[in-house]
């Protein structure tokens, strides 16, 4: 979990990205992420996002637009909906938690741009 947030945060400064779940293709879990001020820094690892950074999220399965704080993503991401650990409301249909289970389980993000 650690270095999925430590590479997250350092990526989301440089450009935007595009995170996919490890788990079928049907675009769900498939995030467009913009930080929602758009101050990327030139080069990769310069800079890291904080917390509390605005990101607009588009999600691949049915183009909805969501946004959301760098913490409240990568809580959605640890936890899904689980109450009490962060993630906040979301509109997507799948239910996040895309690390549950560990690699052996499909449970695995690629972050590219």
């Amino acid at each position: 979990e650690q270095e999925f947030i430590d590479g997250f945060k350092k990526s989301m400064k440089f450009q935007p990205r595009v995170i996919k779940q490890n788990r079928g293709s049907s675009g769900e879990g498939i995030w467009i992420i913009n930080l929602k001020k758009g101050d990327y820094c030139a080069a990769f690892g310069d800079a890291s996002v904080e917390e509390s950074d605005e990101l607009i999220l588009m999600e691949a399965n049915d183009n909805h637009v969501e946004e959301h704080t760098v913490g409240e993503f990568i809580a959605w991401c640890i936890h899904g909906r689980t109450e009490g650990k962060g993630a906040g409301e979301w509109k997507s249909k799948g239910t996040g938690k895309y690390l549950e289970g560990g690699k052996a389980a499909g449970g695995q993000l690629t972050d590219q741009r």
